[in-house]
């Protein structure tokens, strides 16, 4: 059986593309100027972004571990009925 959740694709790629967005690099102008420009003269400000995106990923995984159990059980207790149009159309899209 194979799952294609797209929209899970675009959220990841376009919550990186903001991420990337948000990153803000800062010089440090407290350091001598024979310095300046050197590793340990920089600093990376990372926003909250990143926490929002790892809170975004958890709440997701945690749905579909639901969502898979919730089939488990279906099927075991024999009440998993598949739509057979629906799986032949998803199939002849793939």
């Amino acid at each position: 059986m194979r799952v294609d959740d797209n929209s899970l694709t675009n959220q990841v790629s376009s919550t990186a593309s903001r991420a990337a967005e948000s990153q803000r690099i800062q010089v440090d102008t407290a350091a001598p100027a024979s310095t300046a420009g050197l590793a340990d003269g920089d600093r990376v400000d990372v926003s909250g972004l990143a926490g929002r995106i790892s809170q975004s990923m958890q709440a997701l995984a945690t749905q579909t571990a639901q969502r898979v159990g919730q089939l488990q059980k279906d099927f075991s207790a024999g009440r998993y009925q598949p739509d057979a149009q629906q799986i032949a159309g998803a199939m002849a899209r793939s």
